[in-house]
């Protein structure tokens, strides 16, 4: 981690990472928490000013790497500069595919073209006329649980900043693991998670674990208390074996667990859901079931998915694919968008990009200029009717 530029940024960092969206909102006083007296509300105000004031020069160097992407000189969301293009998120520019801008960290504004789309993780490749500084995709590794990590836009400044919460997992209902126990939120003398309850027909009912039991490991690894358990649980997939070490009455054995798919619950509806996650903020409306994602605290806006994500060293960690609910965002780690741009996409255009850089200039061009123009527009046309084809 770097030092050597402010030898507070991480205490800073942690009053950043737990308060910067309110501070961005326009001060912990303007936003009314009911727990803060308005001096202790100034005070958070000056320590996030802080915060923000030393990690700017972080920001400013990986800036280059992110683009806003705009339709009608409004930004929509926010992009990754790629080798093979720029990043972003897709049902946010959808509607507005075919008359969409970016610009970078240079100030041009650039003509895009909606290059590939893959469905599974929400992204949308943007091909450009131009060259702007790309992310490393080169050997990425998942930042640890409890880093530090910033999302950077063509701006100075960072857009938001918090820690890793969650390592990367599959938010797919398909792909998580299931037990099947109720566990017990009270603590238990000399460590360890109670069963209160045995589903029928579940993993746990098969390799003979009982209500009343008490699970000390997962693993190799000891638990103390439910949500511990449950995080390590959510490492693993259906027809994944694991060893549970159990104290039943005095005398603890190991279980040998083959774990099941996580059946169908009955849903909160979305309407309903949408109320619980948007608390706080915006959220995305494409913002669950990602294959492979991290999960980060950081509180940003919905339109700031898309953007890239960077640890304290400057190293690329990956990309938003959306913002979740207050104390959730998802970022797609490198290695998996690398592994990701490298597949078949769900669709994919053969359109070269012709529109120009300028388009406020565009009507003062030559003529051959203002036809090349309208021959993009035709094609952006039947892309827009092509992308509309493969939806229904």
């Amino acid at each position: 981690m770097i030092y050597d530029m402010n030898k507070g940024i991480m205490i800073l960092g942690i009053v950043g990472s737990l308060c910067s969206p309110l501070y961005a909102q326009g001060g912990y006083g303007k936003v009314g928490l009911p727990f803060l007296r308005e001096r202790d509300a100034q005070v958070l105000d000056v320590q996030a000013a802080s915060f923000y004031k030393a990690v700017e020069p972080l920001a400013d160097k990986t800036r280059k790497h992110a683009v806003y992407v705009e339709y009608r000189d409004r930004v929509i969301t926010l992009g990754t500069v790629t080798i093979e293009g720029v990043v972003t998120k897709w049902s946010e520019i959808k509607p507005f595919a075919s008359e969409l801008f970016i610009v970078g960290h240079d100030g041009v504004r650039r003509g895009v073209v909606v290059k590939a789309i893959y469905n599974n993780y929400d992204i949308a490749v943007l091909a450009y006329n131009g060259s702007l500084p790309a992310v490393s995709l080169e050997n990425p590794k998942d930042p640890s649980v409890g880093s530090f990590i910033y999302l950077s836009g063509p701006g100075k400044g960072a857009h938001g900043f918090g820690v890793v919460s969650v390592q990367a997992r599959s938010l797919r209902e398909q792909d998580k693991a299931f037990l099947g126990v109720r566990m017990d939120v009270n603590p238990v003398k000399n460590g360890g998670v109670r069963l209160q309850n045995i589903e029928p027909d579940t993993a746990a009912q098969k390799a003979g674990l009982e209500a009343g039991d008490v699970v000390l490991k997962v693993g190799d690894r000891e638990v103390n208390g439910m949500i511990e358990m449950g995080n390590l649980l959510q490492r693993f997939k259906p027809g994944d074996t694991v060893n549970l070490t159990i104290r039943r009455n005095t005398e603890p054995f190991v279980a040998e667990v083959t774990l099941g798919a996580r059946p169908q619950f009955r849903r909160i509806s979305p309407e309903r859901m949408n109320r619980m996650r948007s608390m706080g903020g915006s959220v995305n409306d494409v913002a669950d079931g990602f294959p492979d994602v991290l999960q980060s605290d950081m509180q940003i806006e919905a339109r700031e998915s898309g953007g890239p994500v960077f640890d304290l060293d400057g190293n690329y960690v990956g990309t938003v694919v959306a913002r979740s609910s207050r104390i959730k965002t998802y970022i797609i780690p490198a290695a998996d968008l690398s592994e990701l741009l490298k597949s078949n996409p769900d669709y994919e255009a053969q359109i070269e990009v012709s529109k120009p850089e300028h388009v406020a200039n565009v009507q003062e061009e030559a003529p051959e200029a203002v036809n090349k123009v309208q021959r993009t527009q035709s094609l952006l046309e039947k892309l827009q009717r092509r992308i509309e084809d493969i939806e229904r």
